[in-house]
């Protein structure tokens, strides 16, 4: 007697192999749209948020500075293609006791309470009672007069009221008296620069209102990606008034890829001669 054996043969078609193969390549797609889609969601959510925090630092590092300004030293330039804001940041205020007023005679030394963060080698400036930006920006130490004058080196000492010398060596008369008594001490004017889409910062010597803005050698890159628009400028200084302390708007547009983020503020200047 014989017996035949039937063996069924395993694997696929080649319709089976096709068909999971179109299968396996829908998902491909599928998957490779939801990755890429993630990645770039990730991506854009990266640069917005590098683009927020170097925009906040540079914002609220302007705000700061901007609000320690000299009274009447906030100043304003621009051109087609950038606009600077112009300021002196304040080292140091006290009351004086004792300064030579006109029609007083000249003094080569002051009476002034003594005051924190002093630098008693580094020569910095002093101004009684600054009205306008011209009595801290265009001034003659060696004339004897005005509202601007230098200190000499001193040797501070613990006693509460200090004799200080300044400059020039024939003594130094003020135009007039501050009605608190208040005395301002200074070195350099700072200014914040938005050209090229970038916001620069820089300190140097004293500007002139013919002069460029132009960066000196001490210049920080403080954010980058700016637009700026000379019909809608990034800074507008309102002076103060009898009504209202000055105010500083500062309108800053940041661009990335077609997102335009806006930081929109006003700084109000409480400082008073």
């Amino acid at each position: 007697m014989r017996y035949s054996i039937i063996r069924k043969s395993s694997g696929f078609t080649l319709l089976e192999l096709i068909i999971v193969i179109i299968i396996l390549g829908v998902m491909s797609v599928g998957i490779a749209g939801f990755i890429t889609l993630s990645t770039q969601t990730y991506l854009n959510v990266s640069e917005r948020d590098e683009l927020l925090s170097s925009a906040r630092f540079a914002v609220e590092r302007l705000n700061r500075e901007i609000r320690n300004a000299l009274p009447n030293s906030i100043r304003t330039k621009e051109d087609t293609t950038k606009q600077c804001i112009e300021f002196i940041p304040i080292k140091a205020s006290t009351i004086y006791t004792g300064i030579p007023v006109k029609p007083d005679a000249k003094s080569d030394v002051i009476s002034v309470v003594k005051f924190v963060n002093s630098c008693t080698t580094c020569n910095d400036y002093i101004v009684v009672y600054p009205l306008k930006e011209s009595d801290v920006y265009n001034f003659d130490v060696d004339s004897g007069e005005g509202k601007v004058t230098q200190f000499k080196s001193f040797s501070a000492s613990t006693d509460d009221i200090w004799t200080v010398p300044i400059e020039p060596s024939g003594g130094m008369v003020f135009d007039e008296h501050s009605p608190t008594d208040r005395l301002y001490v200074f070195d350099a004017p700072v200014s914040y620069c938005v050209s090229n889409s970038q916001l620069i910062r820089y300190q140097g010597g004293f500007l002139t209102p013919d002069q460029e803005f132009t960066p000196s050698n001490d210049f920080s890159l403080m954010a980058e990606n700016l637009i700026f628009d000379k019909d809608d400028l990034p800074f507008k200084f309102l002076p103060p008034s009898l009504q209202r302390n000055g105010v500083v708007q500062i309108n800053l547009n940041f661009d990335r890829d077609g997102e335009v983020i806006s930081f929109d503020n006003n700084v109000h200047i409480e400082n008073i001669p």
